[in-house]
């Protein structure tokens, strides 16, 4: 790691969403239409929720951190069920959303890879679309949403995604700056993972390490 960190005081569960039908049939998501959970991405989110009911028990004092989008939203009320939380609760913003793929939302990885050539990475990170967002963007938005944050601690619960949560916890837990995309990121989790950042130190808390990409 670069021993340099932008972590808030407090424990934040950093959780990927469950797989969705766009996951499944290998297509790029987007951050403006809805893509619900397969059957898979409900009993990951369902594990998630028995995770982190284990470790902080019923109804816990936690706030909680949702991408404004369709598939982290659904992902939320599986595990609010699960813990006894009140989803309206949670505080929405699209600084937690995916990258955005621009253009190439929507399409097949094997459509856009026939025209444009390989865009999913030995690291399981997404090349950037031309007209898409780059990862010094989204480690941009990442910090401007740990200022809205604060400093007041406790427990916090983020729902989110694949590469985006990777950058923010690179932000969080110091990890290198990317030698070619230009931001720090963690490495891939698999999808209903949980990564506990607290104290600009990284552990997986449910889940394993070496994901794929799924924007």
């Amino acid at each position: 790691m670069s021993g340099t960190t932008d972590c808030p005081p407090g424990r934040f569960f950093i959780l990927r969403h469950g797989e969705t039908v766009f996951n499944l049939t290998h297509r790029l998501q987007s951050n403006t239409i809805h893509t619900p959970l397969t059957r898979l991405g409900c009993e990951q989110a369902l594990q998630m929720g028995a995770a982190l009911k284990q470790g902080l028990g019923l109804a816990p004092k936690v706030t909680l951190h949702v991408s404004d989008t369709g598939r982290a939203l659904q992902t939320l009320a599986l595990i609010c069920e699960e813990l006894g939380l009140d989803w309206f609760a949670a505080r929405r913003t699209m600084d937690l959303k995916e990258i955005d793929m621009g253009s190439w939302c929507l399409r097949s990885y094997a459509d856009v890879e026939a025209e444009f050539g390989p865009i999913r990475l030995p690291d399981h990170l997404l090349r950037p679309a031309p007209d898409g967002e780059n990862y010094v963007t989204i480690a941009a938005r990442l910090r401007r949403w740990l200022r809205f944050v604060g400093n007041d601690g406790g427990d916090h619960i983020v729902v989110m995604h694949g590469i985006s949560s990777r950058v923010l916890r690179g932000i969080m837990a110091g990890y290198p700056v990317h030698p070619e995309f230009g931001a720090p990121v963690a490495p891939s989790l698999v999808q209903g993972s949980i990564a506990l950042v607290a104290d600009g130190a990284e552990q997986v808390f449910h889940g394993s390490t070496q994901g794929t990409e799924h924007a």
